[in-house]
């Protein structure tokens, strides 16, 4: 008699978080828009604007699913407005819910994925989790750690380095091969998936 996998629901809808308006536009912080912009973009997807979501959205025919994908307008603090009013319009439970986001406690580029409770002091996720819950899949790409005489809000509103911008379509490249195959395979299967191509990666440059 064979284990069962635990059900996965399948993901439904992506959201990157970030700031509104061209003043935050390539700032640190809307590293979650830029992520997802990339990915909509080279799936041939249109943002649209919508009122009563006050989000900016699009969505992705991967296969068989639509994916839905938002970028709230409500500036970061208030992330979750748009993220509560998409899901019961659209009936999205918290768990098919991906939220791609920066993270200064993380190394430049690399990722982690989370399913488990925690902000990690990221007021948008905290804004996400008070609204929908705990139950949505984070997945956190790291800025660095920041200057020691720099505030966190000055650093997370700064622009990328050259060096860094110069970096940007290789992370962007994972987070939409990563995407696709947790959409594809789910969480676990995922998570075990892309680690896999990471070390093979790894090991044959």
């Amino acid at each position: 008699m064979q284990d069962s996998a635990p059900f996965e629901p399948p993901i439904s809808l992506v959201v990157g978080l970030g700031n509104p308006g061209s003043v935050y536009e390539g700032t640190r912080h809307n590293l979650g828009f830029y992520l997802l912009g990339t990915w909509v973009r080279q799936r041939g997807g249109k943002w649209r604007y919508e009122p009563k979501f006050q989000a900016e959205v699009a969505s992705i025919l991967f296969g068989s699913k639509k994916i839905f994908c938002l970028k709230p307008q409500t500036f970061m603090n208030q992330s979750g407005i748009s993220v509560q009013a998409f899901c019961a319009y659209h009936h999205v439970e918290p768990t098919a819910v991906w939220v791609v986001c920066d993270d200064i406690s993380i190394p430049f580029g690399q990722w982690k994925v989370s399913t488990i409770p925690g902000t990690a002091g990221h007021n948008g996720v905290k804004s996400v989790a008070a609204s929908i819950g705990n139950g949505f899949i984070r997945y956190r790409v790291g800025l660095g750690t920041k200057p020691a005489l720099m505030s966190l809000s000055d650093y997370v509103l700064s622009r990328f380095s050259e060096e860094e911008r110069r970096q940007l379509p290789v992370i962007a490249e994972t987070f939409e091969r990563n995407l696709e195959v947790f959409i594809d395979k789910g969480v676990q299967k995922g998570l075990n998936e892309v680690k896999r191509y990471a070390y093979e990666h790894e090991e044959t440059a």
